[in-house]
């Protein structure tokens, strides 16, 4: 796989996979260490990223290998893809819906002539998963700061979050990691959670879509560009 040794401006792609895989192992390396503060932006933009960068270099190994027409004021040098009836730039588009429904349908497109090897029927849940995180993030802003959406959305970015005392003494199913909040008289004032589930189906999902499309990458740069 010599797109893993080269630079990657001589890539097939123009280095957008390989920056897709180093944004997904940087996700996996923050998860695995951990960190005493709250990764949860950082671990789920990382993510986010690398499904985006995956899916722009599914999209443009399809038209390059296979010669397909971009639309007018579009090219390989300079790419797109159509989204509501209207080419729009490749470079900027962040919308993971969008980047999913064009390589759907350019992707069942090749179908007769890309190897089956590498044909994969996409499941069901990959476009129901792309569209969870596409409507929570469609901007490619929601993880990258603490105010990018409604404040009912924005609450939940945060593992740190306000709590009932008395009902997480009730919840005993595991230990809890909390914070009281006391008054110069030692009353109980706030309870705070270090440990809430903070967009928890958002980042299962995302570690998902992270995996498949890692994989899925891997066998484009294997199959239809030589490993280049």
């Amino acid at each position: 796989m010599n797109y893993l040794i080269t630079p990657p401006s001589i890539h097939y792609d123009g280095g957008i996979g390989i920056t897709g895989c180093n944004f997904r192992h940087a996700a996996e390396t923050l998860k695995e260490h951990g960190a005493s503060l709250d990764g949860v932006l950082p671990l789920c933009y990382l993510h986010r990223h690398a499904v985006e960068l995956f899916l722009k270099s599914l999209i443009f190994i399809l038209h390059k290998k296979y010669n397909l027409e971009f639309g007018e004021g579009y090219s390989i040098v300079k790419p797109g893809i159509i989204t509501r009836g209207k080419w729009v730039s490749l470079e900027n588009t962040h919308n993971l819906s969008d980047l999913f429904l064009y390589f759907i349908e350019i992707y069942r497109g090749c179908k007769n002539i890309i190897p089956i090897c590498i044909y994969w029927d996409i499941p069901d849940d990959v476009k129901a998963k792309i569209d969870l995180v596409s409507g929570t993030d469609p901007k490619s802003t929601f993880f990258r700061y603490p105010k990018a959406g409604s404040s009912q959305q924005d609450y939940k970015k945060s593992k740190i979050q306000k709590t009932k005392f008395d009902s997480k003494l009730e919840q005993s199913e595991k230990p809890r990691k909390l914070v009281l909040m006391l008054d110069k008289n030692d009353n109980l004032v706030e309870t705070y959670d270090l440990d809430a589930d903070a967009l928890g189906k958002v980042q299962q999902a995302l570690d998902y879509l992270s995996n498949f499309f890692y994989n899925m990458h891997a066998a484009f740069r294997w199959e239809l560009t030589g490993g280049s």
